[in-house]
């Protein structure tokens, strides 16, 4: 957990999950979407995709990892998210978050975080802007 002071412009961090059927299970059941295009086999080959996509909001909940664990890691509140979905993605790919600080205002501690996602290492599927706001120093 990094306090506001240590954190610069330029700080970067990666992470990876690899998207299986538990997952995509569990977020169906977390979030309550049971729509076809992320359930149904037989519905999903006839569309454009020919099987099933991942859920676009799983993809956010990653963010929820990168500001808890990693940028700042736990020190913060996300306050704003910008979230642009690119390309699909699907059961077995895996993930690469990847992210980095490109501003910081001193009066709010507010810190702004740029994202990239990309299934499996090569197609970016995400591009997204967070600003969290620092809570607390370490020594409060």
């Amino acid at each position: 957990m990094k306090n506001f002071s240590e954190i610069k412009v330029g700080d970067k961090t990666e992470f990876e999950v690899q998207i299986d059927e538990s997952i995509h299970k569990n977020f169906s059941s977390i979030s309550g979407d049971k729509s076809p295009i992320h359930l149904d086999d037989d519905f999903s080959s006839k569309t454009k995709f020919g099987k099933k996509i991942g859920y676009a909001f799983l993809l956010t909940s990653f963010l929820s990892r990168l500001y808890g664990e990693y940028l700042p890691g736990g020190s913060s509140i996300c306050v704003k998210q910008e979230s642009n979905f690119i390309k699909p993605f699907f059961i077995g790919d895996t993930i690469k978050i990847k992210a980095e600080v490109f501003n910081k205002i001193e009066s709010t501690k507010f810190v702004e975080i740029k994202s990239e996602m990309y299934r499996n290492q090569e197609e970016c599927i995400f591009k997204g802007k967070g600003i969290v706001q620092v809570l607390f120093e370490k020594n409060e």
